[in-house]
This record gives structure tokens, sequence and C-alpha cells, in this order.
């Protein structure tokens, strides 16, 4: 059991002007640059951008956006010729895992970590997820699903009646046998870093960029990933809205922490503070990047 006396620093970003590029730059000043353990949640679109220029990106279309890990490869991720023919912007993350397609419905969950503050977890992604599972998104599902089933609207013989437990498989948080979302860490000298993004909604078309990745975990098989993947609203609403998940993970984090209340503009004080401004951050050392594809796949190497 963690003690209440770890102070976490607890930064809601919903109703915030940051646009997707711009929370995972975010996310890694902290990382990097802080000395302090944070979580961070809310909910983010592509575009237009507060801090950065709105001409970092030159594609059209904002419905969505591709975000990578830093290792990945598009030729072997992504079905390239639909997101060149729907002007998809694509961002490789600074963080590794794989790829996902996020929107305005897609909810954002980080948690920083220091050594320090967190000595019985171990700096390895397999460690970080087994902690978040038990801790923090176990606790989180199971008041999800009690509001559910308490509530006057809930029929327990209808179809829907049977609502899956939360748990961790393979690499993947998943309910009844269906991905909820996708996860990352990154792992730095005196702590680490665990981001997810969890599926409330989305345009199942949106998937269609995807391509079915040759390495995947074996309770997925050869489904493709709108048969793979679950809608949260699915399961939960209308008894659980969108601000209820928001809700049951601060009241666990709560639970477990001293949490420090944060605002938007402390932590853009410090990348104002260490870099001279969240684009100047972007332009230098940021590892989060804008990945620009060839105009066709035979105009040049793919990465």
């Amino acid at each position: 059991m963690l003690s209440k006396q770890i102070k976490l620093n607890w930064l809601d970003l919903r109703g915030s002007c940051l646009s997707v590029l711009e929370r995972l730059c975010l996310e890694e000043v902290l990382l990097r640059h802080d000395n302090r353990s944070w979580a961070l949640v809310g909910n983010h679109k592509p575009l237009p951008h507060c801090y950065l220029s709105n001409g970092v990106s030159s594609k059209k279309n904002n419905s969505c956006i591709i975000v990578m890990g830093i290792g990945g490869k598009p030729k072997d991720l992504l079905n390239l010729d639909l997101v060149r023919k729907d002007d998809i912007t694509i961002v490789k993350r600074f963080s590794g895992g794989g790829t996902v397609v996020l929107d305005h419905n897609s909810i954002w969950t980080t948690f920083i970590g220091r050594k320090s503050d967190f000595p019985e977890v171990e700096a390895f992604p397999r460690h970080i997820m087994a902690w978040t599972a038990n801790e923090i998104f176990g606790p989180l599902f199971a008041k999800l699903k009690q509001k559910v089933v308490l509530s006057p609207a809930y029929d327990k013989d209808s179809l829907n009646a049977n609502i899956p437990d939360f748990e961790l498989l393979e690499n993947d948080y998943i309910l009844g046998k269906k991905k909820m979302g996708g996860n990352a860490q990154s792992i730095v000298k005196d702590g680490w870093l665990h981001h997810t993004s969890f599926l409330w909604d989305y345009e199942s078309k949106n998937m269609g960029y995807l391509s079915l990745p040759a390495k995947r975990p074996d309770y997925r098989g050869n489904r493709a990933h709108d048969e793979f993947l679950v809608k949260l609203a699915n399961v939960y609403s209308p008894q659980v809205q969108l601000d209820d998940f928001f809700d049951a993970i601060r009241s666990v984090n709560e639970a477990k922490f001293d949490l420090r209340e944060m605002k938007l503009n402390d932590a853009v004080a410090i990348v104002d503070d260490k870099f001279g401004g969240m684009q100047q951050w972007f332009d230098g050392k940021c590892r989060t990047r804008i990945l620009e594809l060839p105009t066709s796949n035979i105009d040049g190497e793919i990465m």
C-alpha cells in the first residue's frame, strides 16, 4: 500500500487549450526537467494549438490524429494511401509503445513517478503497468462498474447487464478480451512516465488508418481494430458519463496521495523558465515530432 504522504501534483487539463501535440510536449518537459511526481488528466483536440504555431502541421483534416511510438514505422503500421488521401497528421511521441488514433473523445491519463517517491515500483514497463493496474485503474473501473450497477436505471436482466471487469492482459488494459486504449512508458534516470489514452468513444472509420501489425498480442489474434477495441461509453453509459470517469480517477488518487492542485500556467511556467516557451522547446530538444510522409510510397523510404 502506498503512503498518502506522497505528494502528487494533480493537473486536470479538461477545457484547456492544449492540442494533442502540445500535451505530449508538456509531458516530456515535466518528466525530464522537473523533479516532482505528477498526474495529468484531460482530453484534447488535434488542433488548433494554443502555444505552438499552427503552421507546424500542414494537414487540413483535424478530425483525428495518429500518434506513434518513437520506434514505430509508418510503412508497417499505417494504411498509408488512406492517411495521405484524408490528410491526417502523424505524430511520433517521445515514449515507446504502439500506434493510436485519437480525437476529442479520447481520455488522457499520465503518471510521472519519481524513484524517490515510488521506490517499490521497478522502472520497467511491465512493472509500471502492474502498478497502474493494481493501484489506479483497477479501483477506478470498479467504481465505474459500481455506479452502473447501483443506478436505479440498471436492468440486471438486459443484454448489456454483464459488465466485464478491468484486466491487465499481456501489455493491454482490457474489458472482456477487448482493448480499451493504448499505453506507453518513458523511463529516465530519476523516474518514469506512464501515459494511457482510453477510448471513451471514436469514429469507427478512423481505425481504418491503422494496418494489422505483424507483432500483436496472442489474445487479439487476427481481429481487425474495430473488432478488437471497445468504446467505454458503450459499456458504462448512460449511467456513467465522461465527467464521471474524471471524478472517479481523482477520487482514487485522493485516497492514496497528498494531491497538490496545479494549473496549466504552473506547468507552462516550467517550459518558459527552462526553454523560453513551448515553441522553442518543440523546435529544439523535444523528442515529439510531426512526421511528414512522402507523397507516395515510391518517393522514398518510409521509416
